[in-house]
């Protein structure tokens, strides 16, 4: 899905290159389940949900605007399969899901990523983005510590073609750095 077709605001969004990776190591064609922490804006659930119609979505957002917005859009889209909880993780969570998907943390990694092993079944995937290397280091230091298998990192960067003056380049987005695992 393009960024333009989401309803944008303040809030950041994961932009589509980065958004098309991440919905491939999670590898949503055999799960029935997403949990997407830090949801932002949405973006990776509700394309998920869009993509999968048979795939249950969960955000969890503890931005009250970023919640509003993610309703909106999954309005626009005509989602029943994604509901949004504003809250921060972890927090109680009465069942498992087959993925999810680390937008944002709010600080207490190592914590969340307990939680979402947890939340796991046997092969189970987690999906973590980050744009700070401190922050994707230490949740590989965590993951590199954890029962999690097939830890792996990518560094992806994107530019788009914009025109200057009388040419163009290639003007960059944030490198995102993508962390997936299997439990």
């Amino acid at each position: 899905m393009r960024d333009s077709e989401f309803i944008r605001g303040k809030v950041p969004m994961t932009k589509e290159e980065v958004r098309a990776i991440s919905l491939s190591k999670l590898n949503l064609g055999t799960a029935a389940s997403l949990l997407d922490v830090g949801a932002g804006t949405g973006s990776v659930g509700l394309q998920a949900a869009v993509e999968y119609p048979n795939l249950t979505v969960f955000g969890i957002e503890q931005k009250e605007i970023a919640v509003a917005l993610i309703n909106e859009n999954k309005e626009q889209f005509g989602l029943t399969n994604y509901e949004v909880a504003l809250g921060k993780a972890p927090v109680e969570l009465s069942q498992q899901y087959d993925r999810i998907f680390i937008g944002g943390s709010g600080g207490n990694l190592a914590e969340i990523i307990q939680w979402s092993y947890d939340h796991l079944p046997e092969k189970g995937i987690l999906v973590l983005n980050f744009i700070l290397f401190e922050n994707a280091l230490e949740a590989m230091n965590v993951l590199e510590e954890s029962d999690f298998k097939e830890v792996e990192m990518v560094q992806v960067g994107v530019g788009d073609w914009t025109k200057l003056g009388k040419g163009h380049y290639f003007k960059p987005q944030n490198q995102t750095l993508i962390i997936s695992c299997e439990k």
